[in-house]
């Protein structure tokens, strides 16, 4: 007879088999069951084989359980964080989620180490935000947490907030966006360019600095006539959500 040592993932010992020369190793006896377990919320590992299948034992020999680990990870939340109505769906653009897929092969290294393959799939695409439309986030104020879940799960890989600004172009705060806006902020741009002091608020900036690249130009007005036209020619009500 001789001795067949089966260890775990860690080279922990698992069974001991003791097998007749010339028989095969009986994997079916061998308890797998404590070998698929999650390493931490995020992190699964997994059995997938083992590192030889005897088919006629004639020496003392080890066999390994080899693994394959999945781990998921977000690198980016979505770009637009902020909105300005309560209309529409939650946007994930600029989200990166990635599933990273490591699999332990039968082969060794130089150093008697099993090789590794190693796998990234982009699964940003298929995430989903909940609350995923405006006026449910939005529900209870003009500050939400936005939830990132993963396919087939209910735990967010990631969680950001978002928030509601209201009057975004209004410079002229009569509760509309029209041309006088646009004028108002050429005249902003012109007191600005000769080293005059416009004497803006913090709250005005945001009100006039449209495209949020922390100025207020001719960009800015140049948008504001553009939402206006939409906005005038269009059947439907247009948010700067569907511009910005």
């Amino acid at each position: 007879t001789h001795t067949v040592n089966i260890y775990d993932f860690n080279g922990n010992v698992m069974d001991t088999l003791t097998i007749p020369h010339g028989e095969p190793v009986d994997f079916k006896k061998i308890d797998i069951s404590s070998l698929s377990y999650h390493i931490d919320d995020y992190t699964q590992i997994g059995f997938i084989g083992w590192s030889t299948y005897p088919v006629s034992v004639t020496e003392d020999m080890n066999i390994y359980a080899l693994y394959m680990k999945m781990s998921i990870k977000c690198t980016a939340i979505p770009d637009k964080r902020e909105y300005y109505s309560d209309k529409g769906d939650i946007r994930i653009e600029g989200l990166k989620v990635t599933i990273t897929k490591e699999t332990q092969l039968p082969q060794k290294d130089e150093n008697g180490n099993f090789l590794m393959e190693q796998e990234i799939l982009d699964i940003s695409d298929t995430c989903t935000a909940v609350p995923a439309t405006l006026d449910k986030a939005f529900a209870q104020g003009k500050k939400a947490q936005i939830n990132i879940l993963p396919p087939g799960s209910s735990r967010a890989i990631v969680k950001y907030n978002i928030t509601r600004f209201e009057g975004l172009g209004d410079v002229t705060f009569d509760e509309s966006v029209d041309s006088s806006d646009a004028s108002e902020i050429l005249e902003i741009y012109a007191k600005s360019s000769t080293g005059s002091d416009p004497g803006l608020s913090a709250d005005e900036v945001l009100v006039c600095d449209i495209n949020r690249d922390e100025a207020v130009n001719s960009s800015d007005s140049s948008l504001i006539l553009d939402f206006y036209a939409k906005s005038s020619t269009s059947d439907v009500e247009i948010s700067w959500d569907d511009l910005l």
